[in-house]
């Protein structure tokens, strides 16, 4: 059940990283549909702004493969200007945004010069 409340923690996290400023778009992509915590989770996931796809392809090991999720993710959202991938279990704080914004900012720079 512990690992439940990290999940919790990560669904509230990415929120906080201005997914009401579209700054960030949270989609979670699911290989497990059964129980009642996975149907908690997904349904709390979707009250927080995140959309929920199945995992677009899986090995013979049912884990899903990051590429396929990338591409799918990139079908979704072709404006999006960065792509990134984390597990259920590490957080971030509104560091990522700033960095990404410098990276932005350098890079357009860089690109007119």
């Amino acid at each position: 059940m512990m690992y439940l409340q990290v999940y919790v923690n990560t669904l509230r996290n990415w929120v906080l990283l201005g997914t009401e400023k579209c700054l960030v778009k949270p989609m979670l992509f699911i290989t497990n549909t059964s129980g009642v915590e996975f149907t908690l989770l997904v349904d709390f996931a979707q009250q927080l702004g995140w959309e929920v796809f199945p995992a677009p392809k899986l090995n013979k090991h049912g884990i899903p493969f990051i590429k396929d999720m990338y591409h799918d993710a990139a079908a979704r959202v072709p404006n999006c200007s960065y792509y990134a991938y984390s597990n259920g279990d590490i957080l971030f704080s509104h560091g990522l945004i700033d960095t990404l914004h410098a990276v932005s900012r350098v890079w357009i720079t860089s690109s007119l010069i």
